[in-house]
């Protein structure tokens, strides 16, 4: 897609007045969870924006002068186009930045913006940091992905781009769209997060991991966002997009988006920390839903149903829901999960006033440079207390026929979906004992290669493989009708897909497992596990305690 030529600006010197946030306080004393409004701003006058170009501006500011001018352009080029065509535009301006923790700037600008999303991939180390909303892609039923994909198909038709973009910084290119899918339809009244909920940032910051950075060192030092931490630099693009209808004012939205840019970067770190502990002296009490004894009755009404042919595999879960004597400190509970879950994908999605986050090691789908990735992750044993201990779990997974059933089918149903638009599909074979914090899986990676002449992206994948057997059970539609009838739980978005995708139809997507959906003092813990007809109430029980452990353990409710 050709990125379109930008017009010369026009002076941005104005006598109207430019939003600019007040002195930010140290994050780390507010363990409040609930997304904030924006601050309150003091108003600064814009006479001339931020003085003459080589004359240092009257205030920090996260954009120089040129920046303001050629953001303002990109923006009266969208204008101009939504005025042409009778319809709203996409406008996304970039540029470089060198900053240190993608953490840190979530940690603080989340508090001060209504929405958010932390991002940090274990699979190609990048992250990806967003505040605020330019458009929110709204999705019901069982058609949710669909309606996503289709709206952002229309969105990213004809964009208009602007500013300097950065193609050595992680996966993807362009504006993106973010959020995730639940998993399953749900009844909107009952759930506190949508059956789909995808948004374009108003603004993102994509950036490599601090190890990958320092191998691919740019040769021309990149701008230093002001007042971000100087450890570990990494390279970033800090891209602010909006939505343009005919009747917009760009100069107003250039104000607002600059205004954004301050809130999100123009913070000073606080003194390093040690990795947080829990609030001393803070109670909590927990609920099980359903009740142990019932969920394990549960297990044996499933496994009966499956000896009778209704199903080969359904993955059963259940909620533990905690309230504490404090709200929960939702970066104290990421950095936790950092620290103790390495190799997962950490994310976290605030939305209105509560966050979903956790620590995944089990991605859906990927797609980079044509070639799709997706992971088989089903048969799971505990870790062993000692490296002996370790080894016979260990080959207990790899030995049992159960589990390897259960595993083989999974990756049948990837090879399967990712068939109908690749050239060529690949199993890696035999699978490998992946080896976490509390437990151990099978794991099989599946990929293929787009066929020259498929349109397919990322949202395309979601929408055939979300829920996989690993998840939901085999076959599909027969296992999700037994869940919907008999778990009497609300999942939410746990075993859904939380992620990212980019006009090109590259993206990545989790499977939102060992995750939590905080609300101020409130957490609702999930874990499952995948049953067959051999399957014993109190193994899955216990396995189902194992799982819950990296977020109870996140938390600090041990």
């Amino acid at each position: 897609m050709a990125t379109p030529s930008l017009t010369a600006p026009q002076s941005l010197a104005s006598p109207d007045s430019l939003t600019a946030p007040r002195p930010l306080t140290d994050p780390a004393a507010d363990p409040a969870i609930t997304p904030a409004v924006a601050a309150p701003v003091a108003t600064l006058p814009l006479t001339p924006p931020l003085g003459a170009p080589g004359e240092p501006a009257p205030y920090d500011r996260a954009l120089d002068h040129r920046d303001l001018e050629s953001l303002l352009a990109t923006l009266r080029l969208a204008s101009d186009r939504a005025r042409h065509t009778g319809r709203p535009t996409l406008a996304s301006w970039a540029k470089p930045l060198s900053l240190g923790s993608a953490v840190d700037i979530w940690q603080r600008a989340r508090l001060l913006t209504t929405r958010s999303l932390l991002w940090q991939s274990a699979w190609d180390g990048g992250s990806v940091v967003a505040f605020g909303s330019a458009h929110d892609l709204d999705g019901h039923g069982a058609d949710r992905v669909a309606a996503v994909r289709a709206g952002w198909t229309e969105l990213v038709r004809d964009p208009v781009r602007g500013g300097a973009a950065d193609r050595s910084t992680a996966s993807g290119e362009g504006p993106l769209v973010i959020g995730g899918f639940a998993f399953a339809a749900a009844d909107p009244r009952g759930s506190r997060l949508p059956d789909a909920l995808m948004w374009v940032p108003a603004l993102q910051i994509r950036s490599l991991a601090p190890a990958r950075a320092a191998a691919e060192a740019p040769t021309a030092e990149a701008p230093t966002a002001q007042g971000l931490t100087a450890e570990a630099p990494t390279r970033a693009e800090l891209r602010l997009n909006a939505i343009l209808s005919p009747d917009d004012d760009p100069e107003q939205r250039a104000k607002e988006l600059a205004a954004l840019a301050d809130t999100c970067l123009l913070w000073e770190p606080g003194p390093a920390r040690d990795l947080p502990t829990p609030p001393a002296g803070r109670a909590h009490t927990a609920v099980e839903l359903p009740a142990a004894e019932d969920w394990k009755e549960l297990v044996r009404r499933a496994t009966g149903r499956i000896r009778a042919g209704g199903f080969e595999k359904v993955v059963l879960a259940r909620e533990l829901r905690v309230t504490a004597s404090t709200p929960f400190d939702v970066p104290d509970a990421v950095r936790r999960l950092r620290t103790a879950n390495p190799g997962t994908t950490v994310f976290a999605v605030d939305h209105d006033g509560c966050t979903f986050l956790g620590a995944t090691p089990e991605y859906l789908v990927r797609v980079e440079d044509r070639t799709v990735h997706a992971l088989g992750l089903a048969g799971t044993t505990p870790r062993g207390a000692t490296p002996e201990q370790d080894e016979v779990h260990e080959r207990e997974l790899v030995d049992s026929a159960k589990i390897q059933h259960e595993h083989d089918v999974v990756v049948q149903m990837l090879r399967d979906a990712l068939g109908d638009s690749c050239a060529d599909v690949d199993a890696e074979t035999p699978p490998r004992v992946v080896k976490l914090a509390n437990v151990q899986h099978l794991s099989t990676k599946v990929h293929g290669r787009l066929a020259e002449d498929s349109p397919a992206g990322i949202l395309d994948f979601v929408e055939r493989l979300h829920p996989t057997p690993a998840l939901g059970g085999h076959p599909r539609e027969a296992a999700l009708s037994w869940l919907a009838d008999n778990e009497g739980l609300d999942r939410s978005w746990y075993a859904g897909a939380v992620g990212w995708a980019d006009g090109t139809g590259q993206g990545q997507f989790a499977v939102a497992i060992r995750s939590a959906l905080l609300d101020g003092a409130t957490a609702s813990l999930y874990a499952g596990c995948g049953l067959v007809a051999d399957s014993d109430p109190e193994a899955e029980y216990a396995e189902t305690c194992a799982k819950l452990r990296p977020m109870t353990h996140a938390l600090g409710i041990e």
